[in-house]
This record gives C-alpha cells, sequence and structure tokens, in this order.
C-alpha cells in the first residue's frame, strides 16, 4: 500500500474507504488492471498533488470562484493548463470525500439511489450519491473546464497580437514556438499576479 500517490492525466478516480476505523483512498487509473490503494484520505492526496502541480489547494478553489462563481464543493484544477480536473462528491471537510476526473467518464446513470458510473476504458462503480448531485458536481467541472480555457485562449491571443506588432516588418525563423514560449510565460505571470492580489487583500 502506497503512502503517497502522483495523480496523472490517466488517474480517474480517488474514492475514500474504510480500514480500521481510518479513512484511505483506492484509486483507478485509466490503463491499469487493478486499483491502486493508498494510505492517504483523497483530500489529502488532492492536497499535496496540487501544491506540488502548481500552487496551494485553497489557490486553485481560490481560481475555481474566481472563474465560475462557485462556492460549494467546487472543482480544481490540478495542473498550471487545465488538462487535469477533478470534481467531488462530498464537502472536502469530510474524509469521506470522493473526487473523479472529468476526463475519464464516459457515463453514469441512477442506479437504486445512488449514481453507477462508467469510465472510458468501460469499468464501472457505484458511488454513494444521488444522481442529481453527482450530475451537478459533474456540470459543474464543465463549466470550470469552459470558463478556465476561455480565459486562457484571451491571454494567449492578447500575447500574441503584442508579438506580431513587436515583429511588424521582420522574418524570424521559429516563430510559433516564440509565441507559444511566450504566452506560456504570460499565463505563469497571470497566475502570480493573482496569488500575489488575493495575499495583498487578506494583509
Amino acid at each position: 500500500m502506497k503512502q503517497y500517490y502522483h495523480i496523472h492525466d490517466e488517474t480517474m478516480y480517488m474514492l475514500s474507504v474504510e480500514n480500521k476505523g481510518l479513512t484511505e483512498t483506492r484509486i483507478g487509473e485509466l490503463f491499469g488492471s487493478e486499483s491502486t490503494a493508498c494510505i492517504a484520505t483523497p483530500n489529502k492526496i488532492m492536497e499535496r498533488n496540487c501544491k506540488q502541480y502548481s500552487q496551494s489547494y485553497p489557490a486553485r478553489k481560490e481560481l475555481t470562484k474566481k472563474l465560475t462563481g462557485l462556492s460549494a464543493k467546487v472543482p480544481v484544477i490540478i495542473d498550471l493548463f487545465g488538462s487535469i480536473i477533478f470534481f467531488c462528491t462530498h464537502s472536502d471537510r469530510v474524509n469521506e470525500n470522493n473526487w473523479f476526473n472529468i476526463k475519464h467518464i464516459h457515463s453514469y446513470r441512477n442506479y437504486n439511489g445512488n449514481t453507477r458510473v462508467r469510465f472510458n476504458n468501460n469499468e464501472e462503480i457505484e458511488v454513494d450519491i444521488s444522481f442529481t448531485s453527482f450530475n451537478n458536481q459533474y456540470l459543474n467541472a464543465l463549466k470550470l473546464h469552459y470558463k478556465f480555457n476561455l480565459e486562457k485562449e484571451k491571454y494567449e491571443y492578447n500575447e500574441m497580437a503584442k508579438y506580431k506588432n513587436n515583429s511588424a516588418g521582420y522574418h524570424m525563423d521559429g516563430a510559433g514556438d516564440k509565441v507559444s514560449d511566450v504566452s506560456y510565460k504570460a499565463y505563469l505571470q497571470h497566475l502570480s499576479d493573482s496569488k500575489r492580489h488575493k495575499v495583498d487583500r487578506i494583509t
């Protein structure tokens, strides 16, 4: 059993499980034949991975609130580029919370008052949450994905416009790579500025 788990693009879900009075995690991966066990809770795994990828978990939640207006049981973007988005089934104040990667959910349906989830690898699990609640959380994650990418495209467009204006009349090999690099650095700066402004408001 692992003490720590690194979330990656093929991580499908993190489910809370009880083991001798302790809450641990069962993790499913897209190409894994068996689930992985970790002694940490799903919430702790999420917190550590957010910090490892980019920013703290509270900062990730704040970004979601800013983009979507959501304030409870918010989905979070783990990486910098919005390719790994997880949503939860319960409040992150309780250990019995579960997390799902929106990218790998194929479908879900009502199942005896709970929700039956099917993933892209055809694995199915039953989750102790109503269909209505699960559907709401899934749609919130879709909203975050949409809003994040709109914001990202806006910054990339502005930086490309600046680059084209600055390089007007010149021919440069590898210009596309330079634009991508400028966009990337500008976006990182935007995240850094947002975090600093939040600290300034608190202090």
